[in-house]
């Protein structure tokens, strides 16, 4: 199995980035990032020369559904490596996380019925599955996504490891793809990288 090398923003994105890769008999050799995304992007001409030698995957989200995802991808990495995967969420992660509506259904806890489609149009995906897990009937869900009142924190105590764990475990990147445009966009891209290497 070829591995790669992936970068994410922080490791809520890791457990989806290696669903996606073990879709294609790819593997993860090493993990870069997890600092946030104005870290990570200031390190992506370093990746990108990396990618020369040896397979890269790296996620960023565009944080807002309405910037141009082709115009910030041009900027950000004009010329990307032969064995470079550099992909943009829209508008975040989450969004593709709420593609696979049944899935997030349940592990949220909550009816299908409430999770919106079209997630790509979404501003605030994580805001959105944040507002899901309120609406829970699992205790844990509501304790551990939502943030506690007076916290300060954005997302509750538990929200980065289960979102993880979610990614890795209960979500299926080609149901998704079908809700999902950016994401099937790269699904694509990575069944590109894949083939490459096993022509290699």
């Amino acid at each position: 199995m070829n591995s790669v090398v992936i970068a994410v923003e922080g490791i809520s994105d890791e457990g989806a980035v290696r669903s996606i890769l073990k879709e294609f008999g790819l593997s993860v050799s090493m993990v870069q990032g997890k600092g946030g995304k104005s870290s990570l992007l200031k390190k992506l001409h370093s990746y990108n020369q990396a990618a020369k030698f040896m397979p890269w995957f790296v996620l960023v989200d565009m944080d807002s559904a309405d910037d141009c995802v082709v115009a910030n991808v041009r900027a950000w990495l004009p010329i990307p490596a032969d064995l470079m995967v550099f992909r943009v969420a829209v508008a975040e992660l989450e969004s593709w996380l709420l593609a696979d509506r049944e899935a997030i259904a349940e592990f949220l806890g909550v009816s299908v019925s409430k999770v919106p489609r079209n997630p790509d149009s979404l501003r605030d995906p994580k805001q959105e599955i944040i507002n899901l897990a309120r609406k829970s009937r699992r205790r844990d869900i509501r304790e551990g996504l939502v943030p506690r009142p007076n916290s300060g924190a954005s997302v509750g105590p538990t929200y980065a490891s289960d979102i993880r764990e979610f990614g890795l475990r209960l979500w299926r990147p080609r149901i998704a793809a079908d809700e999902s445009p950016s994401l099937a966009r790269c699904l694509q891209r990575v069944e590109q990288l894949a083939t490459t290497l096993a022509d290699r």
